[in-house]
């Protein structure tokens, strides 16, 4: 039976998360019990790889534009692929390090590649690009579970086999994508990608609103590069982490399902004061050592740091540019102001994670509590945005 061209753009995407669904909980478990790295090379390997996404995410662009997305986005995964093969030799830290910052780099400019083969993929076919993103986050849970469930049996030596075999599967599924989409990319050169950018922020209201959700977001920081590591030294198993990770993304997936019914009234502002308040909440929580129970109603707080918080910017930016400016927007958002935020917030606790480490897992655990003044500042910033005309709240997403 052949597959439809939305069905073959689905699995490739798919793959991908396969890849990613695993490589942001349990590489850092392998980095520190395996290669032995310290709190600031974990942190610091995703970090500087945050920072060469602010260039190579243009230049990827470019290539993907000259080349087509399914080339482009098989190579991506080819590095990553690469990357983990060459980390199973007894190899110097240094080393390691180095790969792990490739893997990382690779990864993130992988991310608008595949939701570029999504959307051309999936128009006007079956699934829809509705279906096929919940089908992508399906594998991402999916992978979460499956590398906790390795995690508690075989150790994390064994998450480098598991994420070899899905790099492999995540480099050959985009080749039977469509080759077309170059114009899903726009091609621009750097340095008009940071003047038009730039361009927009300067819009009346747009940088102190987009500054205070990139603010909430980057809390996550210590989150994506410890969470795992720090429930290993809680004593919580393989199967609970993989499953706690689940449930965030779970609670997100079902927020972003129901957001219009459940958030259709409520403006931008509110919806980022939520964001704000659960980010207080939840890391107030996750500073303490806390029953297996807690920690799962911990997670469901994911739905409120992470999908109301995007929604919320989503929205803004919907209501507050134009239409031929957006695909602009979501970009320059990422590549200039979030991901150097989240590059700020999780070297941070890179030093903090080594700092506590004498004081034991109950100190170790406060790295969380460095958040919260980070998500108190993006709720002074909401405080002070210009706040939209009230049909703002009925913005498309």
């Amino acid at each position: 039976m052949k597959l439809s061209a939305s069905w073959r753009a689905t699995l490739a995407a798919s793959c991908v998360h396969l890849v990613m669904g695993a490589n942001l909980p349990y590489l850092p478990v392998w980095m520190e019990k395996v290669a032995g790295m310290s709190g600031a090379e974990i942190a610091g390997a995703a970090t500087i790889a945050m920072i060469i996404r602010i260039v190579a995410g243009p230049i990827t662009a470019g290539i993907a534009q000259d080349r087509g997305l399914r080339a482009t986005l098989a190579v991506s995964m080819a590095v990553s692929f690469a990357g983990y093969a060459l980390l199973f030799p007894a190899s110097p830290r240094a080393a390691d390090f180095l790969l792990c910052i490739v893997i990382y780099s690779a990864l993130n400019v992988a991310g608008p590649l595949f939701e570029a083969i999504l959307v051309y993929g999936t128009r006007g076919g079956s699934p829809d690009y509705g279906q096929g993103r919940a089908i992508v986050s399906l594998a991402f849970v999916i992978a979460n579970l499956a590398g906790g469930a390795i995690l508690g049996a075989f150790g994390p030596d064994w998450m480098l086999v598991y994420l070899v075999i899905t790099a492999a599967m995540a480099t050959i599924a985009p080749l039977f994508t469509q080759q077309g989409a170059r114009q899903a990319i726009p091609k621009r050169t750097i340095a008009s990608t940071f003047r038009e950018g730039f361009a927009l922020f300067r819009i009346q209201g747009v940088f102190i609103f987009i500054l205070a959700a990139a603010l909430i977001q980057a809390t996550h920081g210590a989150y994506y590069a410890f969470a795992s590591n720090i429930w290993i030294a809680q004593g919580i198993g393989g199967g609970h982490i993989g499953a706690l990770w689940a449930t965030g993304v779970g609670a997100e997936i079902l927020l972003l399902l129901f957001s219009a019914r459940l958030l259709g009234g409520l403006t931008p502002q509110t919806l980022l004061w939520i964001g704000g308040i659960g980010s207080l909440l939840r890391w107030t929580m996750a500073g303490f050592v806390l029953p297996i129970e807690a920690v799962y109603v911990q997670q469901l707080l994911h739905a409120l740091t992470f999908a109301v918080t995007h929604i919320a910017t989503m929205r803004f930016l919907q209501a507050a540019l134009p239409e031929d400016k957006l695909p602009m927007s979501y970009a320059v958002n990422g590549a200039l102001i979030f991901g150097p935020i989240m590059a700020i917030t999780s070297i941070v606790a890179g030093f903090a994670y080594d700092a506590l480490a004498p004081g034991g897992i109950e100190a170790q655990s406060r790295l969380y509590w460095i958040m919260l003044p980070v998500a108190a500042a993006g709720l002074v910033l909401t405080n002070m945005a210009k706040p939209l005309p009230a049909d703002a709240a009925t913005a498309r997403l």
